[in-house]
């Protein structure tokens, strides 16, 4: 069974106005660096059910959040965001609680092959690190959210929060059917001559005679590819002997698919077709017609689509319930209310329609 990887929520920090312009200092006057000091990172920041998430742990995810940038955050704003935090880890606690109560188990395993998925995302292994560096995380972090991850998605199950009937699974597929319909394709190959469509009529003329004489050593019988690799001026399919690959309609300019979708395997155009890149000769190879998937085809990937779409409104649901159930005491104090907007500078005159005078 497919597992997905629980999407961690990102907190995006709003910038602010404006700050009031500075007054001449007095001098007995305390530096403005030293009216804010970040609080100590001792004690618990909340209990649950007993179980206490200490201020370090709130402090360490703050420091991620802000890049280490905490001190040049207005105090209220910062204090809803460690508000936001603890809330979080409020939540996953509960879960672990839940996932311990119900006698989950996560195997080594697992978490190996949700890893290999996650690393699977990065284009190279270089990439992957620089995330690490610049994400301020480790690959242990990202193996222990995965665990989480995985642990909330069996419980989930367990308790029939993620569970698809066979009636969801066949609405899914009628009403996304084109999802998973693949349409018809064209496996071609060709001889591309350039030449621009507004090219001097000179320019045309050689590009005319360029093809023609590749069609003329087509019709004798020589190799396409061969030709193709002598002749095309198309460097990216020049090499593999002017193969295309297979295409559905709407990948190519009009007048190439035209000619393309309008031959049989084995057939090549009569003449070279003229399109805004040149003159083209095409041989069609293979055809592949419409095809709907089967729903036994596609039935697991319709499953892990709905379990996804269902998984966070189960464990919105969860967390409800095992607030309800539980005992949770927040000890952080309470946010501060906004500082007083700095004066602004008085308005421009609205300048009259004619400009200034």
């Amino acid at each position: 069974m497919k597992r997905s990887s629980l999407v961690v929520a990102v907190v995006t920090l709003a910038s602010w106005g404006c700050k009031k312009a500075p007054e001449p200092e007095k001098p007995d006057a305390p530096k403005e660096e030293a009216k804010k000091e970040a609080p100590a990172a001792t004690g618990p920041a909340a209990r649950v059910n007993g179980v206490e998430i200490s201020m370090a742990a709130v402090e360490q995810e703050l420091n991620k959040i802000t890049q280490a940038g905490a001190r040049n955050i207005p105090e209220d704003r910062l204090a809803k965001i460690r508000q936001n935090i603890v809330n979080r880890l409020v939540e996953e606690e509960l879960i672990r609680q839940e996932v311990q109560r119900q006698g989950i188990q996560v195997t080594k395993e697992e978490v190996d092959a949700e890893f290999e998925r996650y690393k699977g995302r990065f284009k190279s292994e270089e990439q992957f690190n620089n995330f690490l560096k610049h994400g301020r995380t480790s690959v242990e972090e990202i193996r222990a959210r995965l665990e989480r991850s995985v642990a909330l998605n069996k419980l989930l199950t367990k308790i029939g929060a993620l569970s698809i009937t066979d009636e969801d699974i066949r609405k899914a597929y009628e009403s996304g059917i084109k999802m998973y319909t693949e349409p018809e394709q064209v496996h071609a190959q060709h001889i591309l001559v350039k030449v621009a469509e507004n090219a001097p009529d000179a320019d045309v003329q050689a590009a005319k005679k360029k093809a023609a004489e590749a069609m003329k050593r087509l019709k004798k019988g020589e190799d396409f590819a061969a030709v193709a690799k002598e002749m095309s001026d198309d460097a990216v399919s020049r090499e593999k002997g002017g193969d295309l690959g297979f295409f559905r309609r709407g990948v190519m300019v009009p007048k190439f698919e035209e000619a393309a979708f309008a031959m049989k395997p084995g057939e090549m155009t009569k003449e070279p077709v003229r399109t805004p890149f040149g003159f083209h000769i095409i041989k069609v190879l293979e055809r592949k017609a419409e095809r709907v998937k089967p729903l036994e085809e596609v039935r697991d990937q319709i499953v892990e689509s709905l379990k996804n779409r269902n998984l966070f409104k189960a464990r919105r649901e969860l967390v409800e319930r095992l607030r309800k159930e539980g005992k949770i005491e927040i000890l952080l104090p309470e946010a501060p209310p906004p500082a007083p907007a700095a004066p602004s500078a008085a308005p421009a005159p609205p300048a009259t329609e004619g400009g200034s005078k």
